[in-house]
């Protein structure tokens, strides 16, 4: 899928999420050879790797956190969508 393309399908969903945290999704969003719900999972394991990382961290890493929680919720959206088209 292309980024447009997963930017798009982001986009469509409703409620729509505030606008920072939808500048987070946007912006760790990139072209992948996966399937929709699969790439989803991976940005999201890979934020929240990212927040995991950082033990000590604070209030800075609340958006990454969010966004994992996100894209996960986004992965099974897409899974259902693909199973119940």
């Amino acid at each position: 899928m292309t980024r447009d393309e997963i930017l798009a399908w982001l986009d469509s969903r409703r409620p729509t999420p505030p606008l920072a945290l939808r500048e987070r999704l946007r912006a760790a969003v990139r072209e992948t050879a996966l399937g929709l719900p699969a790439h989803l999972a991976r940005l999201g394991d890979e934020l929240l790797a990212g927040v995991a990382a950082r033990p000590a961290g604070g209030r800075e890493l609340a958006l990454d956190l969010l966004a994992a929680d996100a894209f996960a919720t986004y992965a099974f959206e897409a899974q259902a969508e693909e199973m119940h088209p």
